[in-house]
């Protein structure tokens, strides 16, 4: 079966467990759905093949570690607030490196300030960051501050987010030396 006809079967289904168990027996098939997400292939596929990714991910079931480095590259190349929302809400389930780690950081923050994107990239931003916290505790009080300041006029889903968030960060010590 092509690739995109399995892609666009979201259309008539979103049982998704359909497609985790799909993709897990089938790697080929997993890395051509990637590609459609990695060259941002027109609409719809890079949408859909972006939400298969996130239960994916979410199931645990493939070991997704080494498509870290493409993912965080495509937030970089992308405007698409659904493959944005999508990849970042994958990424959330990944281990955090050192992988453009700085830029990474500061791509998520800009997230969060820009009020144009949509609250679900900027609550997954948010639980990203919140891992890059602990591995950089003197973050902590910087980042906590850009999404209080941030917060006025947000959905309650941001609110939430922001509440999760501090609950995450907050046994995380921050030491001065």
């Amino acid at each position: 079966m092509d690739i995109r006809e399995k892609i666009l079967e979201i259309r008539t289904t979103r049982d998704k467990s359909t497609f985790v168990d799909y993709f897990i027996d089938r790697p080929k098939e997993f890395d051509e759905m990637m590609n459609c997400i990695f060259s941002l292939e027109e609409y719809p596929y890079k949408e859909y093949a972006s939400w298969i990714l996130i239960h994916i991910s979410h199931s645990g079931k493939i070991d997704l570690q080494d498509y870290y480095p493409r993912l965080v590259d495509l937030l970089f190349k992308t405007e698409d607030q659904t493959v944005l929302r999508n990849v970042a809400r994958s990424l959330h389930q990944f281990q955090v490196t050192d992988y453009r780690e700085s830029e990474f950081v500061d791509l998520l923050i800009s997230f969060i300030q820009n009020y144009d994107n949509k609250v679900a990239l900027q609550v997954y931003a948010m639980y990203i960051l919140a891992q890059f916290i602990k591995r950089h505790p003197e973050l902590k009080d910087e980042i906590t501050q850009i999404i209080a300041l941030h917060r006025a006029k947000k959905t309650a889903a941001y609110h939430s987010a922001e509440r999760n968030f501090l609950k995450r960060v907050a046994k995380i010590q921050v030491v001065f030396s």
